[in-house]
């Protein structure tokens, strides 16, 4: 499994290691003399009022399930309620100022040709050795949430973005079984060339836009989330439908991808 970021090297194995080790069976809760435990409230359903998740929607989501994994509490029957849930999830890159190995987008002002390119945060035909992974999946596609901190897509003052990158790790990802059809599943590439006049050039970065549902992976759980090297990790499990690029500034769509449509 070749993973682009230092951080998700680590935290792939960790989470779902320890989720593996520590969650069992479904029907089957921990045992444990509870005098040797203090006593800890249950955990509260999420309440999701939104029809569609959005960023906000999905990291608030994902902190109250590293909230719960931090605390030792099993949240398999408050995640139910985000099971199946729609979701449309911005994140922006090409600030300026700033890079990103795997999404990068570039203006040739005399070509006027604007150039992107977006790859998976989490790719490869093999996957950690963690015991649910290899057991039930054979392949993922995931996109990692820049500045998880910000509750909206947006390009940090000066300020801002020069933080610590010691910051939690959240990865929007759909993993595959060997029981699905490869013509449903994202791919792990997407790019595009596009005429764009000077005036119209990007300013403000571009904005990822991953939509689809929520899903649950096989422990019954669509958000992991566990200890890494420093801050929570958290993988977001999602069937995505829809890839899109998008400038902010004019909400025009650049280019666009269903499901099984290939990189451009």
């Amino acid at each position: 499994m070749l993973l682009r970021a230092s951080g998700l090297r680590r935290f792939v194995f960790a989470a779902f290691a320890v989720t593996a080790a520590c969650s069992g069976p479904r029907d089957k809760p921990e045992q444990g003399n509870a005098a040797e435990r203090p006593a800890t409230p249950a955990p509260k359903p999420v309440i999701v009022t939104e029809n569609v998740l959005d960023r906000e929607g999905v990291i608030l989501a994902t902190f109250r399930t590293a909230t719960a994994a931090a605390l030792g509490n099993d949240d398999r029957a408050a995640q139910q309620a985000l099971n199946g849930r729609k979701f449309a999830v911005r994140l922006r890159f090409a600030c300026p100022g700033m890079s990103d190995p795997t999404r990068s987008a570039a203006y040739d002002a005399k070509q006027q040709v604007l150039r992107v390119k977006v790859q998976s945060d989490l790719t490869g035909d093999k996957l950690p050795a963690s015991d649910l992974l290899r057991r039930d999946y054979e392949g993922a596609v995931g996109f990692m949430f820049g500045k998880p901190w910000l509750l909206a897509a947006g390009c940090p003052s000066p300020a801002f973005s020069a933080m610590s990158s010691a910051e939690p790790t959240i990865v929007l990802a759909q993993l595959f079984t060997a029981e699905e059809s490869r013509a449903q599943r994202p791919v792990a590439t997407y790019q595009l060339t596009k005429a764009v006049k000077p005036e119209d050039a990007p300013q403000q970065g571009l904005d990822l836009v991953l939509s689809g549902r929520l899903a649950e992976l096989s422990d019954g759980r669509p958000i992991h989330c566990a200890a890494a090297d420093g801050p929570p990790a958290c993988i977001v499990s999602g069937r995505i439908d829809r890839v899109a690029i998008e400038d902010p500034q004019n909400g025009e769509v650049l280019g666009q991808w269903g499901l099984g449509a290939g990189a451009r």
